[in-house]
């Protein structure tokens, strides 16, 4: 069973893994050219699903890293981004009452379940590069349970990250993506496999 440990210390051991994750960085920071870096992370992604080595490719092919990228950005858009934002907006009426940073508590789950659940929408696009795929909520749910307890590791690791590298926040935010996404998948994949295990003769 992959752990987060594990995805970071095969994916960071690479000598070359800094300046790979800076150009992640400088591209996730210019409108349009994003695009790029989350085609990256979705080749990272896709490379963990199919069980190959937790390894930072190279930058290259960038046709197909801007086209993976505008998928794997809406699909990140609609399952990460926005719960958070709807449930920012619960809290709005919850500042008239004075009640401190207990106002934001309904952002939590949103923001607890943003990371996986954009992880499970890419796991089930990347099967057959359908929209369709990507949004079906039952399936989402059921992958998300799937997993137990063990989704909200990489988020609490992403938000104390987050936190700490906040200067450098397009390269905090690439690197906790890759980290992140890779578990998410690397783990969907081990509970698929293992699910199998038992039909083999």
């Amino acid at each position: 069973m992959p752990t987060l440990e594990h995805v970071c210390k095969r994916l960071f051991s690479d000598t070359s893994w800094f300046m790979k994750c800076i150009v992640g960085a400088l591209l996730l920071a210019v409108p349009i050219a994003h695009f790029f870096a989350f085609g990256y992370l979705y080749e990272l992604a896709d490379r963990a699903r199919r069980g190959e080595a937790f390894e930072l490719p190279e930058w290259e092919d960038w046709k197909r890293l801007f086209v993976h990228g505008v998928a794997a950005f809406f699909i990140f858009l609609v399952l990460g981004l926005l719960p958070i934002a709807l449930a920012w907006f619960l809290t709005l009426p919850l500042r008239l009452l004075a009640f401190g940073a207990l106002v934001y508590l309904p952002m939590v789950p949103a923001v607890m379940l943003a990371l996986p659940l954009t992880a499970a929408g890419l796991y089930q696009y990347q099967r057959r590069e359908e929209y369709a795929d990507a949004f079906r909520p039952w399936v989402l749910l059921a992958m998300l349970k799937a997993t137990k307890g063990y989704f909200w590791v990489p988020t609490l690791a992403m938000v104390g990250f987050l936190g700490v590298g906040y200067p450098l926040m397009t390269f905090t935010l690439f690197v906790g993506f890759a980290a992140s996404w890779t578990f998410y998948i690397a783990f969907f994949r081990h509970i698929e496999q293992s699910r199998r295990q038992p039909n083999r003769v």
